[in-house]
């Protein structure tokens, strides 16, 4: 295929993967591959996109971004990983997390998104219900001293005390989970 029709059909292609959302540059890189597009055509492609603003990464990070955070209420740890993956350079990834995380606060974020789970969570044992929703808001990217604040504000630390025979009666632990039940609705 002569290289002036391979660049143009590389060009709509590219055109038409930006035409469902916005994308990196990593992103029109890879997919042109796939498609068994020449380094050259790849080249030409990218340089039409950008003088004509078709690919901006700063503009795609953000927008990516917010709409992972509303979305999805992820924190700073796993929105960072997932720009990286996307192709994204450290210096915008830090700039678009800087400049997001100003607007949305993450201890919020987090302290919502383990109300909620715990609303659908069934256990009565308040030791696997922290582990569990520390491991949540983990993999939400939420910093370990934030997932620590909400965890103990949500869920009392058994001590060993706890452990007592009396205290491992139904009644007890139906009164545990409707006390955690009252300070989630309380917020």
């Amino acid at each position: 295929m002569p290289d002036k029709e391979e660049s143009k059909k590389a060009r709509i292609r590219a055109i038409r993967y930006l035409a469902y959302r916005d994308r990196s540059r990593h992103e029109i890189i890879c997919y042109l591959k796939k498609k068994n597009f020449s380094s050259n055509a790849v080249d030409k492609t990218l340089v039409f996109l950008e003088n004509n603003n078709y690919i901006d990464d700063q503009r795609f990070a953000t927008q990516f971004g917010k709409f992972r955070i509303e979305n999805k209420k992820i924190g700073k740890l796993r929105l960072e990983q997932e720009l990286k993956i996307k192709g994204i350079t450290k210096t915008i990834v830090a700039n678009t997390l800087s400049s997001l995380y100003k607007k949305y606060n993450e201890k919020e974020m987090a302290m919502s998104c383990a109300k909620k789970k715990l609303l659908s969570s069934s256990s009565s044992d308040p030791e696997k219900e922290r582990g569990r929703l520390a491991r949540f808001l983990n993999r939400k990217g939420f910093p370990t001293s934030i997932v620590y604040e909400v965890v103990t504000s949500l869920i009392e630390h058994v001590s060993n005390n706890d452990l007592s025979p009396h205290s491992l009666s139904t009644g007890k632990n139906l009164l545990k989970l409707n006390s955690l039940a009252n300070r989630i609705n309380q917020g």
